[in-house]
């Protein structure tokens, strides 16, 4: 099929399926934006009642489109892929297939993290049908009291997930996550992964008889009920003659497979996406699903520019990709970009002496890089995440609904309200009345808000008493021991500052959450040496390298990168592109 090359100002029939290339900085939000501002001025096909979909990846390129459509806003329908499949099949007709699944819809509101705790695991072991066959070292109390083996456990657990078989969709789990790396301790697959295998589904059970549901379980149960009732399809096409999806690259199976349902009548589907910047694979996306993608009648284009970075930016990335050279359309030359090779303390110093007063956001590939970075910014903070050591100590339900109000606070303190109200109406959602529960969650969080400055500095557990008085009366007793001793010995200030709040402004990030965003000046922090490969050997068909791309294209004016050490040979290299700092 031929492809196409425009810019993200041109306009393309609204009346065909289309898929659209693009990459780092290219404009495809601007594009998009008025591809959709023209559908609603120019469609035949809307009416009175009908919306357009538009499905991005996250909740800051939510809050961009919203932004940007202003007046135009209450005619389409903008959210996550999860998000639009929880509100228009999973909340109306969840009650279809509740009773197979012992889903308790009563009490089901939204989505969230699968936090997995040795409650959880403990109620499920001891229902276990297998559990007589489990023996030394992998016994009922050996899983659960030695630390090695229920850290390994819970890693295991954390990696459930759903793939297809043929056309069914099946749950599965990652063997290789049944590790932990502390003591060094594998399960054996034999012996014990595979015992436990068959009781995968009743674990998850557990959660949704409480009417909890993970994000996993939305893509799972959002196909499993347009596959058993086919009507659910007819619904939303009826509803949504349009159905635009940006960083299509970022898109499941399973996401993949309920759009091709939808495209089959008369909703028109358009994608969006770069192979380039496909970086969840530990998610289950599929790379080839944006490059293979196609439907009858599908327009395809690429868009070549880069509104983004400056052209010395714009030389390091088409070094790295083959299929898309970009043209920066900024025309502005900018500084060399800078390796600097040495340690990240001496990195970070001489990146944020080179960008003064301008803010200088880091970049990281791990958490734990992201959190030495963060102390380098402020001191204070602790050396270890703190919000993992809750999980460890505390009791699940409890946790819970202290880092859930947490994120309320601080997503209100940074004047996300939006957000903040979101998370702690979950706290009332025993209040059938959606105005009363919104009503009665604002007022909490106002209570809250206006505390925080008397217990930011304070004991966690001040914060407990305030919210178990306030907020959840039914929350679980803390009286003593390790739990106790934890929420005693640490602050809420300590704990809010590893709670994911998915602040646009926060100066240090990984990688994966700054994919969205741009930056004035990045700097792009390694882990090892091996990480120069993707510098001095680009190869975007591994992942690893389509990581390190993504951000270094976050950079629009200065953009710095650090690794340990250098061969000579790979610096003369990478001398034409880089200045190379020592």
């Amino acid at each position: 099929m031929s492809v196409t090359t425009i810019t993200s100002n041109d306009n393309i029939d609204i009346e065909l399926p289309f898929k659209i290339k693009a990459g780092p900085g290219a404009g495809k939000t601007h594009w998009l934006v008025n591809h959709i501002k023209k559908v609603l001025s120019t469609s035949k096909r809307m009416g009175n009642y009908r919306k357009i979909a538009c499905i991005t990846y996250t909740n800051t390129a939510v809050d961009t489109i919203t932004n940007r459509l202003d007046s135009s806003i209450d005619r389409v329908e903008i959210s996550t892929i999860h998000s639009f499949i929880y509100q228009n099949i999973i909340r109306p007709y969840m009650h279809f297939i509740a009773h197979e699944y012992d889903i308790n819809v009563k009490y089901m509101d939204g989505h969230d993290d699968h936090i997995v705790s040795r409650a959880y695991i403990k109620e499920w072991i001891d229902d276990h049908p297998n559990l007589a066959r489990l023996r030394n070292p992998w016994t009922r109390n050996q899983l659960l009291r030695l630390p090695g083996n229920l850290n390994a456990l819970k890693n295991w657990l954390y990696s459930i997930d759903y793939k297809f078989v043929g056309e069914d969709l099946k749950i599965s789990i990652d063997n290789t996550k049944a590790f932990d790396p502390d003591t060094n301790t594998r399960l054996s697959k034999p012996n014990c992964l595979d015992i436990l295998l068959p009781g995968l589904m009743d674990y998850k059970k557990i959660f949704w008889k409480k009417g909890w549901l993970h994000h996993e379980d939305v893509l799972f149960f959002g196909y499993e009920l347009i596959r058993k009732y086919p009507f659910i399809i007819s619904v939303l096409q009826a509803k949504f003659p349009y159905f635009f999806i940006d960083e299509f690259q970022d898109t499941s199976p399973v996401q993949t497979a309920i759009v091709r349902l939808l495209a089959q009548k008369e909703t028109v589907v358009g994608v969006i996406g770069d192979k380039a910047q496909a970086i969840y694979g530990f998610q289950g996306t599929a790379v080839n699903d944006f490059e293979l993608f196609s439907l009858a009648g599908q327009q395809e284009f690429v868009i070549e520019d880069n509104r983004r970075s400056t052209n010395k930016i714009v030389d390091v990335l088409n070094y790295l990709r083959d299929d898309i050279s970009q043209n920066p359309l900024r025309g502005e030359l900018g500084e060399k970009p800078i390796i600097f090779v040495g340690t990240k303390d001496q990195a970070f110093a001489q990146a944020q002496a080179i960008c003064g007063a301008e803010m200088l956001i880091t970049l990281s590939r791990d958490n734990v890089t992201v959190n030495a970075m963060k102390r380098l910014y402020n001191i204070t903070i602790p050396t270890v995440n703190l919000l993992d050591k809750l999980y460890e100590k505390d009791n699940a339900d409890r946790v819970k609904i202290i880092v859930r109000t947490i994120k309320s606070v601080e997503l209100a303190f940074e004047k996300n309200f939006k957000e903040a109200i979101k998370q702690m109406e979950k706290s009332y959602s025993h209040i059938s009345d959606k105005g009363l529960r919104r009503k009665t969650a604002f007022h909490q969080l106002s209570m809250l808000l206006s505390k925080r400055s008397t217990f930011a500095q304070q004991p966690l557990f001040n914060f407990y008493e305030l919210v178990k008085a306030n907020i959840c009366p039914g929350m679980p007793t803390l009286t003593r021991g390790g739990a106790r001793d934890f929420y005693d010995n640490h602050s809420y200030q300590q704990l809010a500052v590893f709670v994911d709040t998915d602040n646009e402004v926060l100066e240090c990030k990984t990688i994966h959450k700054a994919k969205g965003d741009e930056f004035e000046n990045v700097l792009v922090t390694m882990t090892g040496v091996q990480d120069i490969g993707y510098l001095t050997s680009p190869n975007l068909n591994i992942e690893e390298q389509r990581v390190r791309y993504v951000a270094i294209s976050r950079a629009r004016q200065r953009l710095f990168i650090n690794v340990s050490a250098l061969e000579a040979s790979d610096e003369q290299r990478l001398s034409g592109l880089f200045d190379i700092k020592r």
